[in-house]
């Protein structure tokens, strides 16, 4: 994102549309809800602080325009495998709130039988009632907003939720059949240790969710300004970060998780396991997932899609979002066309992040290219993970070994032609990979 490019804006999206509606392939939909009633203070996401319910329910309706004039430059492309409702706090709707936004979907799309629609949920303010109107709506997967079980953890970081919330929220959905429910960790949050984390990992695994995320804390204060009230000096450094992480590959493991991609664990029997095994796990902004729609569309303030190999976001803003919408239909503001040379690596990162493995075979004959040519100085550069026992290169690919999961994406940096050979960027700061 950091260099996509604001000459990439409303015209080429509907461009993109356009040609993307003489593909015939199902689509990803992505919704952002932005509300929240509270910021936590280590949240990263593109958030408005509201607890005026109108106010939401009018936001629902500029969706609902935005829908339709992106349905009306898609044409007769109408399938959808996968919707995701993200935030922000998505149950910050009620249920008429849902219900506006769910009905136009439906009247704008046609849901595959077998389509994954999940949400993210707050236990905190997510309602049995809520959760029995989106089941009635056909959502079949739910998220839940975790990040840790340690009251003193959760009182520096601004987000004090009891374990019997998220025990009750898990209880109504396995109740209502959703599958896949998934739990957020976070590690290198302010006061973890390893004890204290430990301690949430094994309470994670008595409640036994079928997949868990485990991601590392951004500390970009000078980015997002919440993050201001925590203090620095309470972060756990480095290498206690990892530690946190070793200890969540450890514990998950040995409970019978696998490990999937750079920071997913799944139970054997999910489909995200089933899929990793064949080599069929894809990534996408919404997370890991195994429907293949090839492109996403963006709805809501900030939302980012992906169509017709080039992505496309939303405004920021609230009320820019709104008055866009309303001038034009559409509200991108920056995106960025790929070219043959970035098709050609987002293949190849996808690979190794997804499935942990790359097979030059399979490569050379999409791009029809010779691996050791185009890449021969990337190639080189992975000398170093090979000593260092994170990898097995083999005359037919490049297999990432067990050690070398926690650092797939230091593996991966290799082959981004957007950094520095010494990992950085000219452009933005990034978060730390550990």
């Amino acid at each position: 994102a950091p260099v996509w490019s604001e000459d990439v804006q409303a015209d080429a999206y509907r461009s993109a549309l356009k040609n993307a509606g003489a593909d015939s392939r199902p689509l990803a939909l992505y919704c952002h809800i932005p509300f929240c009633r509270k910021r936590c203070f280590y949240c990263g996401c593109n958030t408005c602080v509201s607890n005026n319910q109108s106010r939401a329910t009018e936001y629902v309706r500029t969706v609902a325009n935005e829908i339709e004039a992106t349905t009306g430059l898609l044409g007769r492309r109408t399938a959808v495998s996968q919707l995701h409702l993200g935030g922000g706090t998505p149950t910050f709707l009620d249920v008429d709130g849902f219900g506006l936004l769910l009905d136009k979907l439906h009247d704008s799309f046609e849901f595959e039988s077998e389509c994954e629609k999940s949400i993210e949920l707050d236990p905190r303010v997510t309602t049995p009632e809520q959760l029995d109107f989106l089941a009635s709506r056909g959502f079949n997967r739910a998220s839940l907003g975790v990040q840790d079980f340690d009251p003193d953890v959760q009182e520096a970081i601004g987000r004090v939720q009891p374990f019997e919330q998220v025990q009750a929220i898990l209880k109504k959905c396995r109740l209502l059949g959703f599958k896949g429910i998934n739990f957020d960790l976070i590690y290198g949050l302010p006061r973890q240790t390893p004890e204290s984390f430990a301690q949430t990992l094994d309470t994670t695994i008595s409640l036994r969710p079928d997949r868990l995320a485990v991601y590392s804390f951004a500390y970009l204060p000078k980015m997002k300004g919440n993050q201001l009230k925590i203090d620095p000096d309470q972060l756990p450094d480095a290498e206690m970060k990892y530690q946190l992480f070793a200890l969540a590959i450890e514990k998950f493991t040995a409970a019978g998780y696998r490990q999937i991609g750079m920071d997913h664990f799944a139970l054997p029997e999910d489909e995200l396991s089933l899929a990793q095994n064949d080599g069929r796990l894809h990534r996408n902004f919404m997370g890991y997932t195994v429907q293949t729609a090839p492109e996403m569309i963006g709805l809501g303030m900030s939302s980012i899609g992906y169509v017709d190999n080039a992505f496309f976001q939303n405004l920021s803003g609230l009320e820019s979002y709104e008055q866009a919408i309303a001038d034009n239909g559409v509200a991108v503001y920056r995106g960025l066309r790929l070219s043959e040379d970035d098709l050609i690596r987002q293949y190849l990162i996808s690979s190794l992040m997804c499935n942990f493995k790359l097979d030059y075979a399979s490569l050379e004959e999409r791009f029809g290219i010779e691996y050791k040519k185009y890449f021969a100085d990337e190639h080189k550069r992975l000398d170093t993970f090979d000593e260092d026992g994170f990898i097995e290169v083999t005359p037919s690919g490049i297999q990432i070994k067990k050690l070398g999961r926690s650092f797939v994406r230091n593996i991966a940096m290799i082959y981004d032609a957007y950094l520095h050979k010494d990992g950085t960027s000219p452009k933005a700061t990034f978060s730390r990979t550990i």
